[in-house]
C-alpha cells in the first residue's frame, strides 16, 4: 500500500532521491504522473495544499503535507521494515539526521551557490551577499573561490571520516548514506572534476557502493562524472574605442624665429571639439553622496536599526535628488520570470552612462505569465528624464514621483529597495540593482 503520492519531475534530482529512498527501503509510494513544474506547482488545488509551491512535495495518506526535501526523505524512510534507515539506537538516530543535515548545509547549498554563480542566476550584488549572510565586500571571481573552499572543507570532512568506515553511521546503509549520496551524485555530475576526485578516493568507494545498490541504481541509472570542473569567466569590460590620432603630431614650441621663417610654420592644428558637459554637473552641489549611498545599501540590511534606509533618511537631499516609482508599461506580454528578470538587466545595462547620476531597484512581480515589472529609481535632479532618457527604450516604462511625507509612497519606496515590494497580490520574484 502507497503512503503517499510524491510530487516532482523526472529530472529533479531531489525527486530521485526520495523515489531512491523509498526503494531502498521497500516503502511504497505513488509518483504523480505527467507533472508539469510551473504549470501544476501553480494550480490552486496544488497551493492549497502546499502554499509555497514547490516542489518536490508529498501528500500522505494521513493527510500530512511535507515540501522540503529531506523531510519528506525522513518521513519515507520511517515506514521501512527491512532497513532500519533512520538507525538502531538513539545515537544512531542523531548521527543520521547529523550527516543528513550535512548533506544539505555543507553540500548541496554550497555547490547550489556555486552553479547559480557559474551561470548568472545569482549576480554579485547587495541582495546575493544579504541572502548569503555575507558581509564582506567580495569580487565575482572571490565569491565563487570563497564557496568553493567551502565544498572542499566539506568534502575534506567527509573523506576523513570514510578513511575507517564503509558507511557513515553503521556497518549498513542508512538514511545518511543516501542523503549524502544524492548530494555527491549532482556534485560530481557537473562541479567537482577529475583532479579533485582524485585526492577524495574514500568518498568515491563509497559513493558507487550506496549508488549502485539494486534498488538505487534502478533509480539513479549509470553514474556520470564530468571531466573538469567548470570556471568562473568575468564578464568581458567593453573596449573603450580608440581616439583617432591627429594627421599630425601636435608642433612643440619653438624659439622665435625670424618673419621670412615664420611664414613657413604649418597652420595651426583645429583644436578638438570640447566634449560636451552633461547639465546635471551644472546643478547645485548635494549633500547627499550618492556612491556612498550605493555602498551601504550594499553593506547593511535594508530594514531595521543600523540597515541602509537609516541612513539613507539620514542623509537624503530632496532638493538635490528625486525619487521615483517605474513601472514596467507593457506587463500582458511578460511571459516567465526569468526572461522579465533578463529585461530588467539589459534595461540597466543601457542606463551605464548616467550611473553616476541614479540608483535604481527593479524587480519581477507574480508569476509566469502573470507578473509585473516595478521599482523605484533615485535620480539627480528634480526631474527623472535627463538621467533615464539615455536607455533607448526608457519610454517602455512609467513613472511617478515619490513624496516620502506620503505613508503609501514611503511603503512602496522601502519594499522596492527591501525587494519585498507586493501589488496587487503580486509577490516580489527576482529583482536587479542599478548602481
Amino acid at each position: 500500500m502507497s503512503v503517499g503520492k510524491l510530487y516532482s519531475i523526472p529530472t529533479q534530482p531531489q525527486g530521485e532521491y526520495i523515489r531512491a529512498v523509498a526503494a531502498f527501503g521497500g516503502v511504497q509510494i505513488e509518483v504523480v504522473p505527467d507533472f508539469k513544474l510551473y504549470v501544476d506547482n501553480k494550480k490552486p488545488e496544488y497551493l492549497e495544499k502546499f502554499p509555497l509551491g514547490k516542489i518536490p512535495g508529498f501528500e500522505a495518506q494521513s493527510g500530512l503535507n511535507l515540501s522540503e526535501t529531506f523531510a519528506i526523505g525522513r518521513y519515507v524512510a520511517s515506514f521501512s521494515r527491512k532497513a532500519l534507515l533512520l538507525g538502531s539506537t538513539l545515537e544512531e538516530a542523531a548521527q543520521v539526521d547529523q550527516w543528513v543535515s550535512f548533506a544539505e548545509d555543507e553540500v548541496f547549498s554550497n555547490g547550489r551557490i556555486i552553479n547559480n554563480l557559474l551561470n548568472g542566476n545569482l549576480p554579485y550584488n547587495k541582495a546575493t551577499r544579504r541572502g548569503l549572510s555575507l558581509r564582506i565586500a567580495l569580487p565575482d571571481l572571490e565569491l565563487d573561490n570563497f564557496y568553493r573552499e567551502r565544498n572542499t572543507r566539506a568534502l575534506k570532512f567527509l573523506e576523513s571520516h570514510l578513511a575507517t568506515r564503509t558507511f557513515l553511521v553503521s556497518e549498513r546503509i542508512t538514511l545518511a548514506d543516501i542523503s549524502v549520496a544524492s548530494v555527491l551524485k549532482s556534485g560530481f555530475f557537473w562541479l567537482i572534476g577529475a583532479s579533485e576526485r582524485a585526492t577524495i578516493p574514500n568518498t568515491i568507494r563509497f559513493y558507487e557502493t550506496v549508488a549502485n545498490q539494486p534498488a538505487i541504481k534502478a533509480i539513479w541509472g549509470d553514474l556520470e562524472y564530468v571531466d573538469k570542473s567548470p570556471q568562473y569567466v568575468p564578464p568581458a569590460k567593453p573596449k573603450k574605442e580608440k581616439e583617432a590620432a591627429p594627421a599630425t603630431a601636435t608642433p612643440k614650441p619653438r624659439p622665435a624665429k625670424k618673419e621670412a621663417e615664420a611664414d613657413e610654420e604649418e597652420e595651426p592644428l583645429v583644436p578638438e571639439e570640447p566634449k560636451v558637459k552633461n547639465p546635471l554637473d551644472d546643478l547645485p552641489k548635494s549633500n547627499f553622496n550618492l556612491e556612498q549611498w550605493k555602498r551601504e545599501y550594499s553593506n547593511r540590511d535594508t530594514r531595521g536599526a543600523g540597515g541602509s534606509l537609516e541612513w539613507f533618511y539620514q542623509n537624503f537631499d530632496k532638493e538635490g535628488f528625486s525619487l521615483w516609482k517605474c513601472k514596467f508599461k507593457y506587463n500582458e506580454e511578460l511571459t516567465l520570470t526569468f526572461m522579465s528578470s533578463n529585461q530588467i538587466g539589459g534595461f540597466f545595462n543601457r542606463l551605464e552612462a548616467s550611473r553616476k547620476y541614479l540608483f535604481g531597484s527593479m524587480g519581477v512581480l507574480g508569476e509566469p505569465s502573470n507578473s509585473i515589472i516595478a521599482g523605484c529609481f533615485i535620480c539627480r535632479g528634480p526631474d527623472y528624464k535627463p538621467v533615464i532618457d539615455v536607455a533607448p527604450d526608457w519610454e517602455s516604462y512609467d513613472f511617478e514621483p515619490i513624496n516620502l511625507e506620503n505613508e503609501a509612497d514611503k511603503a512602496y519606496f522601502e519594499a522596492a529597495l527591501a525587494w519585498d515590494l507586493e501589488i496587487d497580490g503580486k509577490k516580489w520574484v527576482d529583482g536587479k540593482n542599478v548602481s
